[in-house]
């Protein structure tokens, strides 16, 4: 992912300036300082952090989901389910927790459009935020149902299943082979692709924005 390369366009804006005593930072890029570029940095940066957060509590869901599938294989299936279920608990915990800091952001974002009277600068913005939109959109999704089958873990009977048949009943062994597949089920890699996909565009219009917008011109 390119999620970076916005950050060094707007650096100026975001840093405070160093106290006297501090080693001056080193100038990476002139930028200008208006209401358009200061909501660009602030509410754009204020999105992306903390999505970019719950990317790596996906990434440990990841792990977390990998061994639901394989743990009816272990002798100790009971303890490793107890495991996984506390572990998804408090992941899940943490995203949802995020979740309406974030949208917040991207309304701000949004509303950002407002602060220029260039067509084009707002339709960055708009656009930036729509992307930001549709990656949250995903991790929201992925938080709720992750929060339901959570739930749904702290009723299964798990001293009560057959390890032999993978912990399904005989019924549920008729299913498919992805209907047995929690990643598959939750769509997990095809949502977490459409998030980076769209977390990638938004960090280019955004960081195309501040460079037609918040440099200043030689």
């Amino acid at each position: 992912m390119l999620i970076f390369k916005l950050f060094p366009a707007i650096l100026a804006v975001v840093i405070p300036a160093p106290s006297p005593t501090a080693q001056p930072l080193k100038t990476i890029i002139t930028v200008v300082s208006s209401p358009y570029c200061n909501s660009l940095a602030d509410h754009f940066n204020g999105a992306l952090v903390p999505m970019l957060a719950n990317d790596r509590t996906l990434d440990a869901v990841n792990i977390q989901l990998d061994d639901l599938n394989t743990l009816f294989s272990q002798l100790n299936y009971e303890q490793q389910f107890l495991h996984v279920r506390d572990a998804l608990g408090r992941q899940e915990t943490t995203l949802n927790q995020s979740l309406a800091a974030i949208q917040r952001e991207i309304n701000q974002l949004r509303d950002g459009a407002r602060l220029t009277t260039d067509p084009q600068a707002a339709a960055e913005v708009h656009q930036a935020a729509q992307d930001l939109q549709t990656a949250y959109d995903k991790q929201r999704q992925l938080s709720i149902d992750l929060q339901g089958m959570y739930q749904a873990m702290l009723t299964y009977p798990i001293q009560h299943v057959h390890p032999a048949l993978g912990g399904f009943d005989p019924q549920e062994m008729r299913m498919p082979a992805d209907m047995r597949d929690v990643k598959s089920y939750l769509k997990f890699n095809s949502q977490r692709a459409t998030i980076a996909d769209s977390e990638d565009k938004a960090v280019d219009i955004a960081y195309s924005a501040a460079q037609a917008n918040c440099t200043t011109k030689k």
